[in-house]
């Protein structure tokens, strides 16, 4: 999807308010206090827009890592008619078998909770938590344009059409990100890349269930709403399986929040 407290159930914990993209030479966890992160980014964005949150958490001594998917951010040159969701899948999978992480906390912000929902089917031994960060969940066999509002995915296909030679998506306008500092829009209006159609006309396939035994979060972002994502929101409060959370932050909360995010993720 395109635009977007932390409480469970009724805890309502009252909170204020990368192109970090390897992990380059960091040292695994060494203590139970440690954790390992894989960050994944959403659309049009890459890696990079975890820096504030990937920065912090390495300061406090956990592995983080926020690879970018291809076709986005400083993979922009490999955009393809050929990318599609498998391949930001197996691309963010691979990350995690070729670093040889384990215990791994996957988080995916927007449409990456599909990209998240992916990898644990494959291979649930590796990760520790799913952690869908104000993210895109949808049914067996269906794909991101079939669960958004109809009038969303005629928009985006028209605007492929027109403007990204019928592959690649064109970034939202600037002002509908809630971007609150002038330095932040100066960063993310950099820095934002189309996003490939692919990813969001396959349908989603997996083998088991979703989550396939890893456990799963859903942060629910209320500083502002989000309204394509209410009715998913709903739905899964009343699902088995999930544990619900709330952060009193924006829906790009490693942009706008980070520290409100980073002290989430030392919780969780």
């Amino acid at each position: 999807m395109d635009r977007r407290n932390f409480s469970k159930g009724a805890l309502g914990l009252a909170m204020g308010a990368l192109a970090a993209t390897q992990v380059g030479a960091q040292n695994k966890p060494t203590t139970a206090k440690q954790k390992t992160f894989v960050l994944v980014h959403g659309a049009w964005y890459g890696g990079w827009c975890w820096k504030k949150v990937a920065k912090e958490l390495r300061e406090a001594g956990h592995y983080v890592s926020a690879p970018t998917c291809p076709g986005l951010g400083e993979s922009k040159h490999l955009l393809s008619k050929n990318i599609d969701l498998t391949t930001h899948i197996t691309s963010i999978t691979n990350h995690i078998q070729y670093e040889g992480l384990s215990d791994v906390i996957l988080v995916g912000s927007g449409f990456s909770g599909l990209i998240i929902s992916g990898v644990a089917d494959r291979i649930p031994r590796s990760l520790a938590k799913l952690v869908y960060l104000d993210a895109l969940v949808v049914p067996n066999g269906v794909s991101a344009f079939d669960a958004q509002p109809a009038e969303i995915t005629k928009q985006r296909l028209e605007q492929a059409a027109r403007e990204g030679n019928g592959i690649a998506i064109p970034p939202p306008p600037l002002s509908s990100y809630n971007l609150v500092t002038d330095e932040d829009k100066a960063w993310v209006g950099a820095l934002l890349t189309p996003h490939p159609v692919g990813p969001y006309e396959e349908k989603f396939r997996l083998e088991h269930p979703l989550g396939n035994g890893v456990p799963r979060i859903y942060v629910d972002c209320v500083a502002t709403a989000y309204p394509p994502l209410a009715k998913l929101k709903k739905d899964i409060r009343t699902q088995p399986g999930w544990t619900w959370m709330e952060l009193n932050a924006r829906h790009d909360v490693m942009v706008t929040e980070p520290h409100v995010l980073n002290t989430f993720l030392q919780s969780i």
